[in-house]
């Protein structure tokens, strides 16, 4: 069951304010006073007082707030923005999904209690009515849209229940028992709106999705015209929260990069340093503007797709960006990396070339040049690469090093009825972006997967054991990376649960994805190389249907060959 609590704003507070983001994407509140939070947790802000109620979700990210000396208010900053409050030591953001304006003369049914906090979501039949009542209220202030959805939602046990509002006793009818749904008409209805209480199990981009959440490098593989870049741009789509973003043509949180086989260096992606006059300058690339670009939206997923990735080698190329991803770590409650260029360069590059600020595209921007000085260009958190490939006798090889800091989705073949028997899908932006929700809360390390759920994470380091005892002699042995990543992929998906029916045989069917994308990429060579591995595998992964699949093909190609490779 969704866990969702309501908070009354009361008096006019003014932490509402002061915690509350520039944009109103987001909100951030004393930890102390909403006890227990979880990530994915809904939190129903209500004030009356500025006549605004947001609908919220909760995430992982906790700020501590030090006393300042000179507004004596609790403060700290995060991303662009300083927040402020009178008490209180951890702040917990809540993402904003609804904001709504309250009607003149709305009031409660019933007053909560003195500290203005009631739960919602507690099952038994001794809260009901009272519950019922607060769900009546919120839902006379959202009338459409994912709240209303998650309202629904929330507690089928509800139904049936009687209340009193302004003396007049009325049915309880806005919580309704869900309906039976066949498997295959969840899916019609997933590919045919974005459900607005959240991305669920049967989302036809949930695969994607979680592996992006998993991994800021993802690899989507597949012969020419399957739809890989334009995948990458449907996500784009419906992930464009910012209206800023939002063009008619394009969305502006995609840059689509198309490799050049003769690339061997970084430069080529990301610029380069030289002397003019006995002075520094520094080469921009559109990449590199882009990546500036994304750090000034750290509420929005960024994207930047990497067309015909394999043109050129991509270690050479890609080589400072898998030295990055390496430095991954948590910092105040966010994902930081080291920086492509350090702090020292930039202010070397500022001083010496006039040009530079505007080169990056902030010329009349100091705050986030002030940014850069403290801290380099880094890679933002809220940056994904997508890389797609084609393997034919034009491309090269994928390398262990590259696999094994990457998520690696199979397109299937194209179907030669799309957009003839049923309608196409369009490029279009969505009317609520359930999938920026799914991909900015709940951030996770492998440690932290594994103990949310101990059944869940035994059950998974158990076959990770057998596939384990199977490769740990060969080229193909599993890694700490390759743990962690099938860890949170499982988890990511596991946490899909709160927005609807879960498959019964769902962790089996995150495993054969994870082990598709992580460990199986890997197999190559020659009978001797990896003959007898490939028998095994097929024995241990019976209950897999892709991994099947996939070793049959494998195996097929190396009777035929004499040598084979998962591509």
């Amino acid at each position: 069951m969704i866990r969702a609590r309501i908070y009354d704003v009361r008096n006019g507070d003014t932490d509402y304010r002061n915690m509350l983001s520039r944009n109103k994407d987001a909100i951030f509140w004393d930890d102390a006073i909403l006890k227990n939070a979880q990530a994915g947790d809904v939190v129903f802000f209500v004030n009356r007082e500025e006549k605004e109620v947001l609908y919220t979700v909760a995430t992982d990210v906790v700020c501590t707030g030090v006393r300042s000396q000179h507004t004596w208010l609790k403060e700290f900053e995060y991303a662009d923005g300083m927040y402020a409050a009178r008490e209180g030591d951890e702040f917990r953001k809540y993402i904003v999904l609804q904001l709504e304006v309250i009607p003149p003369g709305w009031k409660w049914t019933k007053p909560l209690r003195h500290n203005g906090i009631a739960d919602i979501w507690i099952s038994g039949a001794a809260d009901n009515a009272s519950r019922s009542a607060r769900m009546y209220d919120l839902g006379q202030l959202f009338d459409q849209g994912p709240a209303r959805d998650m309202l629904e939602r929330c507690d089928p046990h509800l139904k049936g229940i009687d209340l009193t509002v302004n003396q007049t006793k009325i049915e309880m009818t806005l919580v309704t028992q869900p309906k039976t749904m066949s498997g295959s008409k969840r899916l019609k209805r997933a590919k045919d709106e974005f459900p607005s209480y959240g991305i669920t199990f049967d989302h036809p981009y949930r695969r994607l999705l979680m592996a992006v959440k998993t991994k800021p490098f993802v690899l989507l593989s597949g012969v020419s015209g399957t739809g890989k870049s334009w995948l990458v741009r449907k996500l784009a789509y419906i992930t464009c929260t910012d209206s800023a973003l939002r063009s008619e043509d394009y969305p502006g949180n995609i840059q689509i990069v198309r490799v050049r086989p003769d690339w061997h260096e970084p430069d080529d992606l990301l610029g380069y340093a030289m002397i003019r006059a006995d002075m520094s300058r520094y080469h921009c690339t559109d990449l590199l503007r882009f990546i500036v670009k994304a750090s000034q939206y750290p509420h929005v997923p960024f994207f930047v797709c990497l067309d015909e990735m394999n043109l050129a080698r991509i270690e050479h190329y890609f080589s400072d960006f898998l030295s990055i991803l390496e430095t991954s770590r948590r910092k105040d409650g966010e994902i930081v990396y080291d920086a492509f260029i350090s702090k020292e360069n930039v202010a070397v590059y500022s001083r010496e070339d006039p040009e530079f600020w505007a080169k990056l595209g902030i010329e009349g921007n100091p705050k986030m040049q002030a940014y850069f000085l403290s801290r380099g260009i880094v890679l933002p958190a809220n940056l994904t690469v997508i890389g797609t490939i084609n393997m034919d006798e034009t491309t090269n090889a994928i390398s262990p090093r590259v696999l094994d800091r990457m998520m690696v989705i199979e397109m299937e073949g194209v179907d030669i009825e799309q957009g003839l028997t049923t309608p196409a899908e369009k490029w279009e932006y969505p009317d609520t972006y359930e999938a920026t929700a799914t991909l900015t809360a709940g951030k996770l390390n492998g440690a932290e997967a594994y103990s949310n759920n101990l059944k869940t994470g035994t059950l998974i380091i158990r076959e990770l054991k057998k596939l384990h005892q199977i490769l740990q002699d060969s080229p193909f042995a599993l890694s700490y990376r390759v743990r962690e990543d099938v860890l949170l992929y499982c988890a990511y998906n596991e946490m899909l649960a709160a927005n609807g029916p879960m498959p019964g045989n769902w962790l089996n069917s995150c495993l054969d994805e994870a082990i598709c994308m992580k460990i199986l990429t890997k197999i190559s060579g020659d009978e001797s190389d990896c003959g007898d591995i490939i028998e095994k595998l097929q024995a241990a992964t019976r209950s897999y249907t892709a991994c099947q699949q996939k070793l049959s093909a494998i195996q097929h190609q190396l009777r035929k060959t004499g040598f084979t490779s998962f591509w």
